[in-house]
Order: structure tokens, then C-alpha cells, then sequence
């Protein structure tokens, strides 16, 4: 099942750690030019949202 929500910084984060464990730790070339290009991705949905937080106005609390 696919959950359209907006991931949160931290998660997007720990995705990205694990991409790159994994293409530090693989051998196979192929898996490895798959995972960066995911990881690529990734890092681009990281700037997004953390472009996406700055740009949220702070709520007084």
C-alpha cells in the first residue's frame, strides 16, 4: 500500500543512510548504479523538503 504523506526529514534521512550502506557493502555493479540512482532521488526529495520546512511560517506556540 502506497502512503502519499509528505515523509518527514528524519525519515528521508534514514533512507538515505541505508542507500548508502548498501552501495558501500554491495559487490554487484548493476544493484549499485540501480541504488545511486535511487539515492539520487532521495537526495532530491531531501532538499525538497527541507526547502518545504523553511518555508513553512512558525506557529507561536
Amino acid at each position: 500500500m502506497y502512503d502519499k504523506t509528505p515523509r518527514e526529514l528524519e525519515e528521508v534521512i534514514d533512507h538515505c543512510r541505508a542507500l548508502i550502506y548498501a552501495i558501500v557493502t554491495l559487490e554487484s555493479q548493476e544493484v549499485k548504479e540501480i541504488l545511486s540512482f535511487v539515492l539520487w532521488q532521495q537526495i532530491d526529495l531531501l532538499h525538497q523538503t527541507y526547502q518545504r520546512d523553511l518555508n513553512e511560517p512558525l506557529v507561536a506556540a
